[in-house]
């Protein structure tokens, strides 16, 4: 346990490094502000940037400041942004403990 204890305060000094270095971490969902459409984005290099809709990939300088650990405050236009977690699928209605097979359906 304590190889494994060692290993992650290892892999937390690498993030803080990375995220000093302007890379992004990989800690975190990227985040878009709903109000004035600015998005972070990874380049192909790891960079974090942000950018506008229009105009994807084109680096703003702006950078979101964390508010709490889910919470963020947008530099363009200062409205509270939430972490949004990873795509989920859509729950399944199971019925009697199966779930329904699509290749049934695309059958009939």
């Amino acid at each position: 346990m304590k190889a494994l204890r060692a290993l992650a305060v290892q892999v937390i000094a690498l993030q803080e490094r990375a995220r000093a270095l302007g890379l992004f971490a990989n800690d975190r969902e990227l985040l878009a502000c709903a109000k004035c459409g600015l998005q972070e984005d990874v380049t192909f290099s790891g960079y974090l940037i942000t950018s506008r809709r229009g105009s994807a990939g084109e680096d703003t300088g702006l950078r979101f400041t964390e508010l709490t650990s889910a919470h963020f405050r947008c530099p363009a236009c200062g409205a509270t942004v939430r972490e949004v977690a990873g795509l989920v699928p859509v729950a399944t209605k199971v019925e009697k403990g199966k779930r329904p097979c699509r290749a049934r359906s695309r059958r009939s």
